[in-house]
């Protein structure tokens, strides 16, 4: 994996979601268009929002959750912001000083299957249980097992669903559903991908980032919807 020192779009929606569910990359999008927030553009096109973008997003936001400013007056507070002078809504804040963002610059090492137990405090069984439904795929190493940091995510989740009921058996349906995904995203776009040379590697990187977070988006929203309609008389 090539190091950079950017955020993709898709990306910043998924570093701000917890603390802004509702946040979205077509409001980021509007947020530039309104002259807000004005991130750095690759050769090809693709935004690139560095740490001081993203942070400038976040305090957007939090002017308008927080204390329901309109875009005018969050745009003058932006603006003697640049000029050195903290807006009063955040002088308690450490705003500009958010914790370095994830751009990881090479994986993590697999983690030994052994070492799951105390390092995540979930028991070989379970990664076994996930392993058998196809959820998680072990690697083989000199060592032994090991579990990619991506799968170890999975285990996490998976981990945690078992408070509610749900069963590795239970979540076979997602990576079902996500293989589906993977082969529709190939199909549509392989052709324009075809030769893999530097720049069309980072541009297909950008792109399935984007994309993942918009049908991540779309799945969220049709989940809700349904709940909705199955929960009635909770709504």
């Amino acid at each position: 994996m090539t190091g950079r020192d950017y955020l993709t779009i898709g990306e910043v929606v998924q570093r701000l979601e917890g603390a802004h569910p509702d946040l979205s990359i077509s409001k980021v999008r509007f947020l530039e268009e309104e002259g807000l927030v004005a991130p750095e553009r690759t050769a090809g096109g693709y935004r690139k929002f560095s740490q001081a973008d993203v942070a400038r997003v976040e305090m957007i936001l939090r002017l308008q959750r927080e204390y329901f400013l309109p875009l005018a007056v969050i745009r003058e507070k932006l603006s003697d912001f640049d000029r050195g002078r903290i807006p009063p809504e955040l002088q308690h804040s450490p705003v500009g000083m958010t914790e370095p963002l994830p751009l990881i610059t090479k994986d993590d090492a697999p983690l030994p299957l052994e070492e799951a137990p105390n390092s995540l405090g979930i028991p070989i069984s379970f990664l076994r249980e996930l392993a058998e439904f196809g959820l998680v795929v072990p690697l083989k190493t000199d060592e032994g097992e090991a579990l990619e940091p991506g799968d170890v995510q999975i285990a996490h989740a998976a981990w945690e669903l078992r408070r509610f009921g749900v069963e590795p058996r239970h979540l076979r349906m997602y990576e079902t559903f996500s293989d589906r995904e993977a082969t529709l995203f190939s199909q549509i776009l392989m052709p324009a991908f075809r030769h893999r040379t530097t720049e069309t590697r980072q541009k297909l990187g950008e792109t399935l980032s984007e994309l993942g977070t918009l049908t991540d988006e779309l799945k969220s929203r049709l989940l809700r919807r349904s709940l909705k309609r199955a929960f009635e008389d909770l709504s």
